[in-house]
């Protein structure tokens, strides 16, 4: 049985070199061919049938099914013609792979009008006419798209201008395939092949071994359904090498304040603007390898706190990107270091040897590393206890001599601090997918019909699951440089213009509104914008709370954030509706999967009590969800989500599972104001405002 039983594959350019390798792999993997072939040089003169029907004579010795197209990918109709053909012989199109190419080479300057548009015309235009000819018959079947880019258009050529244009504009129109086409089903992805064909028999540096049956595996796999979660990657193949081409941004650097860069600044700060951090070679076999962590680590488990830790066990890999790893244990009361990857971890950690050394010496604070991308960790519950854990500052303290005597002196007066107000971030865009639609739903024991069928809303507090690295990035942001371990989630407040809808694409972008410095800790409040085609569908107001003394003034419109948090008189009448909700015993662990939101203290019962919780709590966006269904119960005919059109709330009060939650509403026409009690009379959300359409 082959891979590719019973589907059918469009193959362009497949009458000679790589296209006949694909042809006849596809062939016997059980594909039927529509074996497309124009018949002529490699620079696109001339015409002919005979390259088309030699691949089909051979196909068909083989025993399998084939047919010949003779059509210019260059021509829209003949293109149609080509997916006609398919349809018609065997009633499907499944995947269509874009291989037709020519070659006009010349410098740029001595590169005339004609070379330039003949090869745009057939390996760009062309694989754009016989793409959208076939996408609504891959559309039909969920099938595969298969473009072919080039080293040429990923990194440049010289003497290649008008096929590196035409190679790097297939990449860029790949990637957009692969995000426009998932809601079908549809994938798309690139091959980037360096093989000895007749368009590359005069290049040198190709070498001879490099054959087309070596390209043909990875196609035959992104047209299989074993590359059906592949999609939006360009594959570069090189013989029995293969590897990804991918476009990388650095961190760059980000001027202070509103005044734009100058040009010299930008040219004095230049080398970090461009810079990447370089992976350290790996010495020879047999080399010696420098281990810069040797004498870091030995101090390492004299930082741990057993105290503190109990009973707690662990392992922990620290794999670091210039130094040989090490693994951390814990247990027994004690911790201990051993050299290598040892056993199984419990949390992987990766950082440089320069962080983590500054770490354990006490001049790298542990959290700014942290929020700068500095330190990654698999397991968020297993780095926190690491942290509360082991205290380095008395570990460096031990070793450090002993200081001078102090003078006393007039303490320095700090400068206020400048909060980057109307920074902005770009959280890039993001599917509102069926299945995790489905699943928020489940979560949120949430099971309106409205979210089922192609037409499916998305259930309203869905947006945080696609704003959740965009809030992570705001708490992170090394210009606010908020302590994570007191940080809450204070407020939110989301208007949706209209309701998501399932395969919707949207853009989502953040902006800081104010910062309040308040004697009992920080207000941060921030924007959350959501755009589908251009359109604000979502917008939301968000709001963290730092705990600590702070006492300067707010910036930003914190006044205006801060008397809309006054908190108003619960009303004197009785409710209008109430609406009992019971919290399920594994509900947190529920809405982490689906919203993303995995903080350890709604996961891990022991990062809950290290954090003064009597166990973990439930997300206070889930409470919001459960408030938000009991408003849309009692105020909208038929209980459609898809009426709900603004939510806001201040949390008040963890949620433990297991809770029982009771939500009070006092209508007034099309708004409702409502409180959320547990089941000991405990406000858990207040200043409830919801609006229905």
């Amino acid at each position: 049985m082959g891979l590719l039983d019973g589907k059918v594959i469009l193959i362009t350019g497949a009458g000679n070199g790589l296209g006949r390798a694909y042809a006849l792999a596809c062939a016997r993997e059980g594909a039927r061919v529509v074996v497309n072939d124009l018949g002529g040089t490699r620079d696109g003169a001339g015409g002919g049938q005979s390259a088309a029907d030699q691949v089909v004579a051979e196909i068909l010795a083989l025993g399998g099914q084939a047919v010949p197209s003779y059509d210019s990918v260059t021509d829209p109709d003949g293109a149609v013609q080509m997916v006609r053909i398919a349809t018609d012989t065997w009633g499907r199109l499944d995947g269509v792979v874009n291989n037709a190419g020519i070659l006009r080479d010349g410098t740029f300057r001595k590169m005339d009008e004609a070379q330039w548009r003949s090869v745009l015309d057939v390996h760009l235009n062309g694989t754009y006419n016989v793409t959208r000819a076939a996408v609504d018959a891959l559309a039909a079947q969920g099938g595969a798209v298969v473009n072919t880019s080039s080293i040429s258009g990923m990194i440049g050529n010289f003497g290649q201008a008008n096929y590196a244009a035409a190679k790097a504009g297939i990449y860029g129109l790949t990637r957009v395939l692969a995000l426009e086409l998932r809601k079908w089903g549809v994938t798309a992805n690139c091959v980037a092949p360096i093989a000895k064909t007749r368009m590359t028999e005069d290049i040198d540096r190709v070498e001879a071994e490099w054959t087309p049956d070596h390209v043909a595996p990875i196609v035959v796999y992104l047209l299989s359904e074993l590359g059906r979660g592949v999609t939006g990657r360009v594959f570069g193949v090189r013989g029995n090498h293969l590897h990804v081409y991918e476009v990388h941004v650095n961190d760059g650097v980000e001027k202070p304040g509103a005044e734009p860069w100058t040009p010299a600044e930008i040219a004095a700060t230049l080398d970090a603007i461009t810079s990447f951090d370089v992976p350290v070679p790996t010495p020879p076999t047999g080399a010696p390898v420098a281990d810069p962590m040797a004498e870091v680590f030995v101090r390492v488990p004299g930082a741990f706190m057993a105290d503190k830790a109990g009973d707690y066990k662990a392992t922990i890999h620290f794999v670091f990107k210039d130094a040989p790893g090490r693994t951390l244990r814990i247990g027994d009361g004690r911790a201990w270091a051993e050299a290598g990857l040892v056993g199984a971890p419990d949390c992987t950690i990766k950082t440089d040897a320069e962080t983590f050394g500054g770490i354990v010496n006490g001049t790298i604070d542990a959290q700014k590393a942290f929020m700068k991308g500095r330190i990654t960790a698999d397991n968020m519950g297993v780095l926190m206890k690491f942290a509360m854990y082991f205290r380095f500052d008395r570990s460096a303290a031990a070793e450090a001599p002993a200081p001078a005597p102090i003078v006393a002196a007039a303490p320095a007066q700090a400068p206020p601090k400048t909060w980057p107000i109307g920074k902005t971030w770009d959280g890039g865009f993001a599917f509102v997918e069926p299945r995790y639609t489905e699943l928020y739903a489940a979560a949120t024991d949430d099971s309106h019909v409205a979210y089922l069928g192609p037409d499916a809303v998305a259930p309203p507090m869905f947006h945080v699951r696609l704003f959740k690295g965009l809030l992570f990035a705001i708490a992170t942001d090394p210009e606010l440089d908020l302590d994570m371990l007191r940080l809450v989630h204070g407020e939110h407040d989301v208007t949706l213009h209209r309701p998501l809808r399932v395969w919707d694409l949207v853009q989502l972008r953040a902006r800081l509104v104010s910062v309040e410095e308040k004697s009992s800790g920080l207000v941060v409040t921030s924007q959350l914008l959501g755009y589908v085609e251009g359109t604000l569908v979502i917008e939301a107001r968000t709001v963290f709370f730092i705990r600590g003394p702070t006492k300067a003034a707010p910036q930003g419109d914190g006044e205006k954030q801060s008397k809309a948090r006054a908190a108003p008189a619960e009303p004197a009448r009785p409710p209008d509706f109430t609406r009992e909700i019971k919290v399920g015993r594994e509900q947190s662990y529920r809405y982490a999967e689906a919203s993303l939101d995995d903080n350890p203290i709604h996961v891990d019962p022991d990062t809950a009590r290290a954090a003064g919780l009597p166990d973990v709590i439930l997300q206070g966006l889930c409470t919001m969800a459960f408030a938000g269904r009991a408003v849309v119960s009692a105020m909208i005919p038929g209980r459609d989500p898809s009426f709900l059109k603004r939510l806001s709330v201040r949390f008040a009060r963890p949620v433990l599972n297991g809770a029982t939650l009771t939500t009070q509403i006092w209508k007034k026409g099309r708004v409702a104001e409502f409180i959320v009690k547990d089941e000991l009379g405990n406000v858990v959300i207040s200043n409830g405002l919801a609006e229905v359409r």
